[in-house]
């Protein structure tokens, strides 16, 4: 039986986009939360009349926040960058790599393999006719279709005409109405 798709690549890409969000959020958690505490004014010391020591900083600010920002998003770039997307068996199989990490996706594609040539190999999803029949592999065979569970019968051959007879005249049949 071949497997259904587990994702879509636009599914795989929201989910990508959705991780990138999640961890802008948790950065952004981050920046209400007191850093360390700052240096303090100098104290004590009798500085002239009306001024004051410098205030020392409580933390970060908001300009840390920007910064962080720009770094995700500089990562985020550089990351998409370097990502890869692939199919290495023709559209069954779709890898996108990000960095090292590599993600995979089956889908249920059925691929046109021409037709049956004995002693050939086919996979799960490959369509070949035979004898005027459209035939689907199930799983990895060599066996002949229609002789074998290995395959299903996609389109069945038609008539092929050879029993019309246009001289043959047909009785009208009346038409009765209850």
């Amino acid at each position: 039986m071949i497997p259904a798709p587990q994702y879509t690549l636009h599914e795989a890409i929201g989910v990508c986009l959705a991780l990138c969000q999640r961890a802008l959020s948790e950065v952004r958690a981050l920046v209400p939360m007191p850093g360390p505490r700052g240096e303090r004014g100098e104290q004590g010391k009798q500085g002239p009349p009306g001024e004051r020591g410098a205030k020392g900083e409580t933390g970060r600010n908001a300009s840390d926040l920007t910064y962080l920002e720009d770094r995700v998003v500089e990562q985020v770039g550089r990351a998409l960058k370097t990502a890869t997307f692939t199919s290495p068996d023709g559209g069954r199989t779709l890898r996108w790599a990000v960095g090292e990490a590599v993600h995979e996706i089956k889908t249920a594609i059925v691929l046109d393999a021409g037709v049956w040539k004995e002693g050939t190999s086919y996979v799960a999803g490959d369509a070949v006719t035979l004898g005027g029949s459209l035939f689907i592999a199930q799983s990895d065979t060599t066996a002949k279709p229609g002789a074998s569970d290995d395959w299903r019968l996609a389109v069945k051959r038609g008539n092929d005409g050879r029993d019309y007879r246009p001289e043959q005249e047909r009785a009208a049949k009346p038409v009765r109405f209850k």
